[in-house]
């Protein structure tokens, strides 16, 4: 049951992106919601590691750093996409991350000439066929590169998942991963902002906007963890797609979204591909940490087998 709190942090990534819409409207552009999100994020997160006692030092910094800068690089992607572009197909686009962790495996495979998982190949490019489906008929030329950031936004956040993954294998406190995540998007999104227009002035809509968004950001952070930290891996995974549907829904009934058949269709093929993918990818990660992990036996066995005894032999 404690999976469907991945349920709940759809609905409140749902929210957040109609809230991303009103405050586009309004004038806020990418960077401004960036610097608002990260900074409401920085204070909360900050609490908590306070009353968790977890200290902000840490002995990755470099690993924390790779992790925030593309973890703020997917969040301004995916505000920009969301600004231009019909909801749901923002909101899809933003969620083929595991299709790009899914290459990245394969890469790796092939490059150090591993057992290649034929199975992954095929959900790969039927997630990417899918891309193309939903793109094709849906979109204009004046929305091609804001569809091609909101694709970039998916890779990004599939390089601060690995990352972020690293960062666990090193028994980083989660609280610490997002803290550095809130400082990097708060001290990005500060710098950028006299760049691009300054600071908008707030009107009620935008105020609102403002407000909505932080909490919708940070809550569904805190339910997502949750959902992951304390549910199945496997059916949380599937879970987070729900978002799609609800920020689809949403689009139609508050902006008038148009969704064909040929939409719904590339939708759906997306997010069966993007659920086989992360099972597949997990399998294939599986083989390979097992093949490490032989190597490094052989590799000691070899080690010790060269180290002569105290007669002089081998």
């Amino acid at each position: 049951m404690q999976s469907l709190w991945m349920v709940v942090a759809a609905v409140f990534y749902a929210v957040y992106g109609v809230c991303i819409k009103f405050a586009s409207l309004e004038g806020i552009g990418a960077w401004e919601v960036l610097f608002y999100r990260s900074f409401f994020g920085l204070v909360v997160f900050f609490i908590m590691m306070h009353r968790e006692g977890t200290s902000m030092r840490t002995q990755h910094p470099w690993a924390h750093a790779v992790r925030s800068l593309a973890g703020v690089a997917a969040i301004v992607a995916g505000i920009y996409s969301l600004s231009h572009l019909n909801l749901g197909l923002a909101m899809t686009l933003n969620y083929t991350a595991p299709l790009f962790l899914g290459t990245f495996v394969v890469i790796w495979s092939l490059l150090h000439h591993s057992h290649i998982n034929w199975g992954l190949m095929a959900s790969l490019a039927a997630g990417f066929a899918g891309v193309v489906i939903l793109l094709g008929p849906t979109i204009g030329p004046d929305e091609y590169f804001a569809a091609g950031v909101g694709i970039a936004a998916g890779g990004f956040t599939a390089l601060a998942t690995g990352f972020v993954k690293r960062l666990g294998s090193y028994h980083e406190p989660l609280s610490r991963i997002i803290f550095f995540l809130m400082l990097a998007g708060s001290v990005c999104g500060l710098s950028a902002i006299p760049f691009t227009g300054g600071f908008h002035a707030w009107t009620a809509t935008g105020a609102a906007s403002i407000l909505a968004f932080c909490v919708c950001a940070t809550l569904g952070q805190l339910t997502l963890t949750m959902a992951f930290s304390r549910g199945n891996m496997v059916l949380s995974g599937a879970l987070q797609y729900t978002v799609i549907l609800f920020s689809t829904l949403m689009g139609v009934l508050i902006f008038g979204d148009d969704v064909s058949f040929t939409s719904a269709v590339g939708m759906v093929t997306i997010v069966v591909s993007g659920i086989a993918a992360s099972l597949l990818t997990k399998r294939t990660e599986g083989h390979i940490k097992a093949i490490k992990k032989l190597k490094d036996i052989e590799a000691k066995s070899a080690g010790a087998a060269s180290v002569p005894d105290a007669s002089g032999k081998r």
